[in-house]
């Protein structure tokens, strides 16, 4: 399903922490991958984690086209850089000629894991989008890119949404994948371990943790039929999974992530939005799969019927769920991100 309305329309001080030697890209030497880590402008003690993947024999400030991943609520940005063919789509990028860059925002992947000095859950959308901004004036000042095109899966979709919002001069092109926004959905209110106010979400502490059990049983949960032979390669999933790991201590088998999305998603899916998608000006591809359970249909049109920019587009993906990038289905996701970046 595609819907779409088109028009024709008419000092950044950072601190770069660790910059580790760039080594080859894995794709045949084709792209050129480097770990970064950036000081925070809002939190003193937080490193955040920058993944760049550039293409071969080529300088960041030449490239003149970026665009940033910002992962969901609970997997980092790894996600985006696996060395699979079909599912690494940061190499993808940079093979056209971009340069591909993901963070991991406080709490998450490789960058500072605060400690839980409370049960409180923290960072919350509005909080990390900081994080966001630090990130895309780095990657401005680094590149030759005046704008970046930001993608965001599922609540990496509130965060760019919000971001953007605040500011449409810095950003080119907006893709929200798998977006949520605002619906009514007592079934996911009705799961959670404290189903009362607001106010008891201070319960769910600050860090929840998953093993990949739990997340191939939601993930298999969307599968229709229950055939996941079909609709993905358990060698991918057992690779992604080993790859968040890394991110992990030594030994772990579970993956950690903060709990501060949880109250974002208590909002959310109250009907009550944690930011204003009319405010969006830029750009903008509202993407899911057909079969998602996580980002509903009412959800992801909810957000494109809201959005500001006269220049929007809404695709659906057949056969496919949440974690459609790492399905086989990806090619769809990718190709059709991709032509939308490129037009």
């Amino acid at each position: 399903m595609i819907l779409g309305t088109q028009y024709q329309s008419a000092t950044f001080a950072f601190v770069l922490m660790a910059l580790l030697q760039p080594s080859p890209g894995w794709s045949q030497g084709t792209t050129v991958k480097s770990d970064l880590y950036l000081q925070s402008s809002t939190a003193p003690d937080l490193k955040l984690h920058i993944r760049e993947r550039l293409p071969a024999n080529t300088k960041p400030a030449e490239i003149e086209q970026a665009v940033l991943f910002v992962h969901g609520a609970t997997f980092g940005g790894d996600t985006f850089d696996l060395e699979l063919p079909g599912y690494d789509w940061m190499t993808q990028i940079a093979e056209r000629g971009m340069a591909a860059y993901y963070v991991d925002v406080r709490g998450y992947g490789h960058s500072t894991r605060p400690p839980a000095a409370s049960d409180q859950p923290f960072a919350r959308a509005e909080e990390v989008v900081a994080d966001i901004g630090d990130t895309v004036d780095f990657i401005r000042e680094r590149t030759g890119a005046d704008k970046v095109n930001l993608i965001g899966w599922s609540w990496g979709a509130t965060i760019t949404g919000m971001y953007t919002a605040a500011n449409n001069d810095k950003v080119d092109r907006l893709v929200l994948y798998a977006p949520l926004y605002s619906n009514e959905e007592p079934e996911w209110v009705a799961q959670m371990s404290v189903p009362g106010d607001l106010d008891q979400m201070k319960d769910v502490g600050a860090y929840r943790t998953v093993n990949a059990e739990k997340v191939a049983g939601i993930w298999e949960d969307q599968i229709i039929p229950a055939d996941k032979a079909a609709w993905r390669e358990e060698k991918v999933f057992n690779t992604w999974f080993d790859t968040l790991l890394t991110a992990e201590p030594a030994g772990a088998d579970v993956v950690r992530a903060p709990n501060g999305v949880l109250v974002d998603e208590w909002e959310m899916r109250h009907a009550r939005p944690v930011y204003d998608a009319s405010r969006i000006k830029v750009p903008t591809l509202v993407i899911r799969g057909d079969a998602d359970k996580e980002s509903r249909l009412e959800d992801a049109l909810g957000v494109f019927e809201k959005l500001g920019s006269e220049d929007k587009l809404y695709v659906e993906i057949g056969d496919a769920t949440h974690f459609v990038c790492l399905e086989k289905r990806a090619p769809e996701l990718i190709e059709q991100v991709q032509a939308f970046l490129e037009r």
